[in-house]
C-alpha cells in the first residue's frame, strides 16, 4: 500500500485535509474513492490509517480510523556533506541515503566547494517521497548550508573522511560518536582537517579508493548501518 505524507498530523486527531499534491495523487492517479483506506505518516514515527470521507482531487479529506508509533531508529546516522557541483548527483545521494535510513543530512560550505548554495526544499521534496516509497516512518532531518568551522563549532566531535596520508585511520562503526564528514571533490583543505582532528575528530577510512563525493556519503551509511 502506498503511503503518503502529512507534516502536522497528531495522535489525537480525528479528520484531516491532504496537502493538493497529496490529494491529486490520491484521487487523480490513484482513482481513491470515498470509503478507500490509506495509510498517512508524518515523519516523525507516526503511521495513521485513515479513510477517505471527501474525494476532492485538490483538498481531500480523511478520517482517522487508527493509529501507531514505531520505534525510533537504533542509533543515529548524521552524515555532513559539502554539495557536489552537479545537484543530480546531491538529489540522487538524498534518494538513497532516504531509502537506507539516513536520520540527518547537514550541509557543508567548505573551503574547495563548488556550490555554495542548495534549494533546501527540493532536497526535502525527494526526502519525502524516499521515505514514503521505502516504507519508513521517520523522515530525515536536513539542515542549511553553514560554514565548516561554524559546523565544528556546533559539532565538536565526530569523523572526518578524508584522502590525505594520517596516522590511524579506522573504519567506521555505530559506537562512534557524532557525523561522519563528507568534503568535496577537492577534498577538505589541510586547514579544515587541522580544525576539525584538533576539536576531536578521528580519521576514518571508507576504503582504498577515492571516491566521489556522493558515493563516499553512501557508503558511509551503509557502514553505519551494518
Amino acid at each position: 500500500m502506498a503511503l503518503f505524507y502529512h507534516s502536522t498530523i497528531s495522535e489525537d486527531a480525528t479528520s484531516i485535509f491532504l496537502s493538493e499534491e497529496e490529494s491529486k495523487h490520491c484521487v487523480r492517479v490513484l482513482r481513491m474513492v470515498n470509503g478507500s483506506i490509506l495509510t498517512l505518516v508524518n515523519g516523525l514515527g507516526a503511521s495513521f490509517e485513515v479513510k477517505i470521507i471527501a474525494a476532492n482531487p485538490k483538498k481531500c479529506e480523511v478520517e482517522i480510523v487508527s493509529h501507531t508509533h514505531h520505534a525510533p531508529p537504533a542509533f543515529p546516522i548524521h552524515i555532513a556533506i559539502a554539495p557536489t557541483k552537479n545537484m543530480d548527483r546531491m538529489e540522487w545521494l538524498v534518494e538513497k541515503a532516504t531509502e537506507l535510513g539516513m536520520t540527518k543530512m547537514s550541509l557543508l560550505r567548505c573551503q574547495f566547494s563548488e556550490r555554495k548554495a542548495i534549494n533546501l526544499e527540493r532536497l526535502q521534496k525527494i526526502a519525502i517521497s524516499a521515505m514514503k516509497q521505502s516504507k519508513r516512518y521517520y523522515l530525515p532531518v536536513i539542515e542549511e548550508q553553514v560554514s565548516f568551522a561554524d559546523f565544528i563549532k556546533s559539532n565538536p566531535v565526530g569523523s572526518i573522511a578524508h584522502c590525505y596520508e594520517a596516522p590511524k585511520k579506522e573504519p567506521i562503526t555505530v559506537q562512534q560518536i557524532g557525523p561522519v564528514l563528507i568534503g568535496p571533490e577537492g577534498d577538505f583543505s589541510p586547514d579544515e582537517l587541522a580544525l576539525a582532528e584538533g576539536s576531536g575528530y578521528k580519521s576514518v577510512s571508507l576504503g582504498d579508493y577515492r571516491l566521489r563525493t556522493e558515493t563516499a556519503a553512501l557508503l558511509a551509511v551503509f557502514q553505519l548501518m551494518n
